[in-house]
């Protein structure tokens, strides 16, 4: 089977309509959502809608969906995050607002676990080291633990005592998934990169054929960033788009 798996979509549709038609092409069937749908973008209801339908494997809360369930956690975002919580939140609906209520934290699957964060905490902590992946080695289930917040594309690999971290840095790149070792993978974010490449970024699994490839897809920022101008969001906000930040 071969597996979309996404993450960080950050309200951006014309980034997340590009990514689905990319994984698609590419031969879909199934997805893994890894969190933050909303936050930072001006698509919040579109975007959690679109997600909603897919056929999804697992999807679970980022630390800007759980603001829906947990509104104390707002107080810990920056200026231009609140911000654009504060100008998005507005055009929930009911129904899309309840679905990232109930999102869950952890979500298992066949040989895989997908988060936000880390197994310790799933929601607020960034997973990006790999005396991380040794403390929580044990902490998850099956062979592969996908994670996104940290908007960059990277994997670890190894075993309980032996690890490394290799970052992704092309716009195409398939890895072998070896039986003896386990992983860490970050498909990098949707809607919001932070690697300096403003290309949406995200994954495909294949399980029959024991790969992961890290993909990244041009989209129509300037369509995006014009409706964030509309809704009067922060300008570092709309120009960092253009440039991956």
């Amino acid at each position: 089977m071969r597996i979309g798996v996404i993450s960080d979509v950050h309200a951006n549709l014309e980034a997340l309509e590009a990514v689905l038609a990319r994984l698609k092409a590419a031969g879909a069937q199934k997805y893994i959502q890894c969190g933050d749908i909303i936050g930072y973008g001006p698509d919040a209801k579109a975007c959690v809608q679109r997600v909603a339908q897919l056929p999804l494997l697992a999807s679970v809360m980022g630390n800007h969906d759980a603001v829906l369930a947990f509104p104390s956690l707002g107080s810990l975002f920056n200026y231009d995050a609140k911000a654009a919580l504060e100008e998005s939140l507005p055009g929930l609906d009911e129904k899309s607002a309840n679905y990232l209520r109930a999102l869950p934290a952890t979500a298992q699957g066949d040989n895989f676990t997908a988060l936000h964060g880390t197994p310790l905490d799933p929601i607020k902590e960034y997973f990006h080291s790999v005396s991380q992946f040794n403390t929580y080695y044990r902490m998850w289930q099956g062979q592969i633990l996908f994670v996104g917040h940290t908007h960059l594309q990277f994997y670890i690999k190894g075993a309980a005592r032996t690890c490394h971290l290799y970052l992704n840095q092309k716009e195409e790149h398939t890895i072998s998934l070896q039986e003896k070792c386990r992983y860490v993978i970050n498909p990098g974010s949707v809607g919001k990169p932070r690697d300096h490449n403003p290309h949406a970024a995200c994954g495909l699994w294949d399980t029959k054929e024991q790969t992961f490839t890290f993909l990244r897809q041009i989209y129509d920022v300037q369509a995006t960033q014009a409706k964030m101008a509309q809704q009067n969001m922060p300008d570092f906000l709309i120009e960092s788009l253009s440039c991956g930040l």
